[in-house]
């Protein structure tokens, strides 16, 4: 799904904006963040898909180890073949990750295939409305979709605040996350989360 000029600025902005971020401040917004990403799964029971952060996306890794640590079954996704939705594996905090077909690390192949209750999703770009732009592959617009149209599947965004912007340019195949968390506040709380589903 080509990227329009506006959106190829907008992404080009909040990169640049996570980039101007000192490691300690990414740290510490990493762990607030993931707090408030906690308190919301609480109410949320089942499989949490989440992902490997790549560069300088936000790193889930307290979030992570603590999801583990009360014993939430956890799965990252698979990147598939061009123009396919992602497919998500079972994993655990020290199960081995191969390279994936776009160099991102996933399970191995004959870890257990799972649809996710929630998925926790790494915007590059947010506004208020749950809409996001991210690197341009449309994979989560493929997804979120097809695992909808199975069962229901709330979408939690999380990101650095520094990464908002006034206003995500949607399109018809752009799919809202139901919330957005950040190191500061939990951006439309009042949403049902995984209320969507596919026509």
């Amino acid at each position: 799904m080509p990227s329009t000029p506006e959106k190829i600025a907008i992404r080009q902005l909040a990169l640049a904006a996570r980039a101007r971020m000192s490691a300690d401040d990414r740290r510490r917004a990493a762990v607030g963040a993931g707090a408030r990403v906690l308190e919301l799964l609480g109410a949320l029971p089942g499989v949490v898909g989440l992902y490997v952060p790549i560069g300088d996306e936000l790193n889930p890794r307290w979030l992570v180890e603590t999801l583990a640590s009360r014993g939430r079954l956890l799965a990252l996704p698979c990147t598939p073949r061009w123009a396919a939705p992602m497919v998500f594996r079972r994993w655990a905090p020290g199960d081995p990750l191969v390279r994936g077909r776009m160099d991102v690390p996933e399970p191995r192949a004959e870890a257990l295939m799972v649809d996710p209750d929630v998925i926790v999703v790494p915007p590059v770009a947010f506004d208020r409305r749950g809409f996001r732009i991210g690197y341009g592959g449309g994979f989560y617009d493929r997804t979120l979709p097809a695992m909808r149209a199975r069962k229901p599947v709330a979408a939690i965004g999380i990101a650095f605040a520094c990464q908002e912007c006034p206003g995500v340019p949607d399109e018809p195949h752009d799919i809202p996350m139901d919330v957005v968390v950040t190191e500061t506040e939990v951006i439309g709380r009042g949403r049902p989360m995984a209320a969507r589903t596919a026509p």
